[in-house]
């Protein structure tokens, strides 16, 4: 009989086994933003002096802080390489969390920052394509995928949707998982739509905003933009890697493939690896017979949503939704669905746990202002597993069965509107997310004025 924590770590790293070793936009404000986006380049001109922009970018003149900054993120991911090896002592306190609060160092932050395109960069050390052509050129030139996360928001704010807060935060942070990110695939992000905030006045000059829904998912694309597998929503470090070992690996499996063969090729990849994480769901099962049977777990997203919205999504995720949840209870109409599948998936990775990265204390520590993080590391590291093994054995394996049935040559538009709008449940043809009902009025004037 398997130990539920070894059953877990089957769970993901079972994908990777059993021969699976295998921009536009589509509206216009979303072009927009994407045109707001710091460009990226392939190529840095050899005239380019980065060492000097890469002092300047720190400037306390905010003019010529931005000027340098545009330059270093137009010269790619050298231009970050430049700024972070010309501020690398700064850059180590900061990692290591023994910077001391002061406005250079938020200059820092922000040059880091807009050069990345990321949030919160200094802990990732990553480089963020926003121009997905752009990032299919450097794929091809490096014979490797591309990683496209789709978010709601933008990836350089702080308020983009809790995910990708939480990929900033316990993902990118580990430096296991940003070196295999930066060493096995191009960086890429794009926005489905703006992330959803509410804003609560508390009477006495505070304010809480806070974000109410938003999936986001990590598509892998090869450099011609057809899909090879996706990774949806929060994992721990640990699944993360496996996940992202088992899209690499499907990539090494097809690359020679071409046409059908290569549409037959990932296809029978996404067979092999539903089967390893099906396979490893049963191996749980017989230490803990109560659990659903696999073909149950997938059931639960066969039930017709006729109007889906923030509050069929919301149950999607176990870390978003003990955040969000009850601020969405109190503006909806309903009640927040809770544990769809009737499993208690925190409850089932108690035991494998594994404590966050050194750096990622640093980052929390930054963020929330203390020292004293224990508790908050110990219950994101928890959400984190606990999302990762749902994700993996319902969310993932749903998408395993599509490519499995349809390979991987698809229109990456396409593709990701039937991610959010079937897998996700947050159609873009709803730009109120089932918050706003159409025969409800709540006596409020929101005729735009003439």
């Amino acid at each position: 009989m398997l130990r539920p924590s070894r059953a877990l770590l089957l769970l993901v790293g079972l994908a990777t086994l059993g021969g699976v070793v295998g921009e536009g936009a589509a509206d216009g404000d979303r072009r927009r933003r994407d045109r707001q986006a710091p460009p990226a380049a392939d190529v840095q001109r050899p005239s380019v002096d980065l060492r000097g922009l890469a002092v300047r970018a720190v400037d306390a003149d905010e003019a010529v802080a931005a000027t340098a900054r545009t330059q270093l993120r137009a010269a790619g991911p050298s231009g970050l390489e430049a700024l972070r090896s010309s501020h690398a002592e700064a850059l180590a306190a900061l990692e290591a969390g023994t910077a001391p609060p002061s406005e250079a160092r938020e200059r820092l932050r922000a040059a880091l920052d807009a050069v990345a395109a990321q949030r919160d960069a200094h802990a990732s050390g990553l480089f963020f394509h926003t121009d997905l052509d752009a990032a299919r050129r450097e794929a091809r030139a490096r014979g490797v995928p591309v990683l496209s996360l789709r978010l709601l928001g933008r990836l350089d704010e702080e308020l983009s949707c809790a995910n990708s807060r939480y990929f900033r935060t316990v993902l990118y942070s580990d430096p296991r998982v940003a070196e295999r990110m930066r060493t096995q695939f191009v960086l890429h992000w794009s926005s489905e739509r703006p992330a959803p905030r509410i804003t609560i006045d508390m009477g006495d000059g505070r304010t809480l905003v806070r974000t109410l829904t938003g999936n986001s998912v990590h598509h892998v694309l090869d450099a011609d933009g057809h899909v090879i597998d996706a990774i949806p929503g929060l994992y721990a470090p640990a699944q993360f890697l496996a996940a992202l070992d088992g899209a690499s690996a499907i990539a090494a499996r097809c690359a020679s493939a071409a046409g059908p063969a290569r549409r037959d090729c990932i296809a029978a990849a996404h067979a092999d690896a539903l089967r390893a994480v099906g396979t490893a769901w049963d191996a749980r099962r017989v230490a803990t017979p109560s659990l659903p049977t696999f073909a149950a777990l997938a059931s639960t997203l066969e039930a017709p949503v006729d109007l889906p919205s923030a509050l069929d999504a919301m149950p999607l995720t176990v870390g978003k939704m003990i955040v969000e949840a009850p601020v969405l209870d109190a503006v909806s109409r309903r009640r927040t669905q809770r544990e769809a599948e009737g499993v208690d998936f925190r409850t089932l990775v108690a035991d494998a746990v594994a404590p966050l990265a050194p750096r990622t204390r640093a980052l929390v520590q930054l963020k929330v202002g203390r020292a004293d993080v224990d508790g908050l590391l110990s219950s994101l590291a928890l959400t984190a597993t606990a999302d990762g093994l749902r994700n993996e054995v319902v969310l993932h394996a749903e998408l395993h069965r599509w490519l499995a049935t349809t390979g991987g040559e698809h229109d990456f538009e396409t593709w990701n509107a039937r991610v959010y709008t079937e897998l996700f449940r947050t159609p873009r043809s709803d730009p109120w997310l089932g918050l706003r009902a159409a025969d409800v009025w709540d006596a409020v004037e929101d005729v735009p004025p003439r």
